[in-house]
């Protein structure tokens, strides 16, 4: 099996037999033999105490485990112990603890821990200044999602907030009322507008909306050596009535990059790499806590099955579909249109400015 790794090996077959790599000890297609992790953890006077539970799952107390596998495990949590960094104590033996019970409950290979090993190694060759594979490991595992719903869980009323995504980059060009981000030809044109409110309904004049999305081929503008920088990139203002107004494009679904480790990860696990159609926006105002969120296109697939797990319900918009001569046709186009009215609502706080992860293209 080490010559065959579905991470680092793209020629790697992804079929076989599960169960033909059963651990030893094991009975093929039975649960493992050391528990599942249920690791309960506490925190008390900024020290991380372990429950009896957590004890038992991490080390695999009382079914059969070798002496030495939990001396292991306790020798490891215990390590920390003289952390003088409370928080950094409590995510390593909390990290710890869950590693060897996960390790423990798949009955973990040597011949597959060589293969994870690997894996990693690759995911390092491949990253570089424009190419980030381990927070694509995030995203396709689902944790940057998780770590995004848990950092900014949503106020009664307000907008949800969703990932930043790789694409993002400071400083867009700023934009007048109603002005197109397009500078070039790149779908069809579609005028997106609406109110910036606060959570009991108040406009906000002055907030400023940060968009930024993909065009017909696909690429954002950091991806598209024949686009400009400010290609499908702009911010704009609201104005006293807490209106904005925009000139977009209909986005499309775009694949996530698959020529790497993850992209081997998805295709061994039969998941595609597919992202559903839709804008991004960062909403900034002061006094109010920054938004962080896309607008997902209602008629576009893989709204169920987005591959970084970043679709929410309450973020899915429709496009209204308008024709050339419609009067109310925005400046410049010339074609059949589409329109999209969306208030974004986002609650007291204090704002911010997201940080850019790093790149995965």
């Amino acid at each position: 099996m080490a010559d065959e790794n579905p991470l680092t090996d793209p020629a790697a077959d992804s079929g076989g037999d599960p169960n033909q790599r059963a651990a030893p000890g094991r009975v093929a297609g039975a649960l493992p033999v050391w528990p599942a992790a249920r690791a309960e953890w506490s925190t008390k006077g900024g020290s991380v105490v372990e429950t009896d539970s957590a004890q038992t799952a991490a080390t695999g107390a009382g079914d059969g485990v070798p002496p030495a596998a939990e001396r292991i495990t306790e020798q490891a949590i215990a390590s920390f112990g003289g952390c003088a960094h409370p928080r950094f104590r409590q995510v390593m033996e909390s990290l710890v603890g869950h590693l060897h019970a996960f390790v423990a409950e798949v009955g973990l290979t040597e011949s597959e821990w060589a293969e994870a090993i690997a894996a990693l190694t690759a995911t390092g060759h491949i990253t570089d200044d424009k190419r980030q594979e381990f927070i694509l490991w995030s995203d396709t595992l689902g944790v940057s999602s998780l770590v995004d719903a848990l950092a900014h869980p949503t106020p009664t009323g307000a907008t949800e907030s969703t990932v930043l995504g790789p694409f993002y980059v400071p400083d867009a060009p700023l934009r007048a009322y109603g002005a197109g981000i397009a500078e070039q030809e790149a779908g069809t044109p579609a005028w997106v507008h609406g109110r910036v409110l606060d959570d009991v309904g108040r406009p906000i004049p002055g907030a400023e909306l940060d968009v930024w999305q993909n065009g017909e081929n696909r690429l954002y503008a950091v991806q598209d050596d024949d686009a400009p920088d400010e290609h499908l990139r702009g911010r704009f203002l609201t104005d006293a009535d807490g209106r904005y107004a925009f000139l977009a494009v209909r986005p499309v679904p775009y694949q996530i990059p698959s020529d790497g480790p993850v992209g081997r990860m998805l295709a061994h696990s039969s998941r595609h790499n597919w992202r559903p159609a839709h804008i991004h926006v960062v909403v900034r105002a002061r006094g109010f806590q920054t938004l962080t969120t896309h607008i997902f296109d209602a008629e576009s697939p893989y709204l169920d099955n987005d591959a970084v797990f970043a679709v929410k319900p309450s973020l899915i918009a429709s496009f209204a579909r308008r024709a050339a001569d419609d009067p109310r046709r925005p400046a410049g186009v010339r074609s059949d249109w589409l329109e999209m009215e969306l208030d974004l609502i986002i609650a007291p706080g204090q704002d911010g400015t997201p940080a850019d992860p790093g790149r995965t293209h």
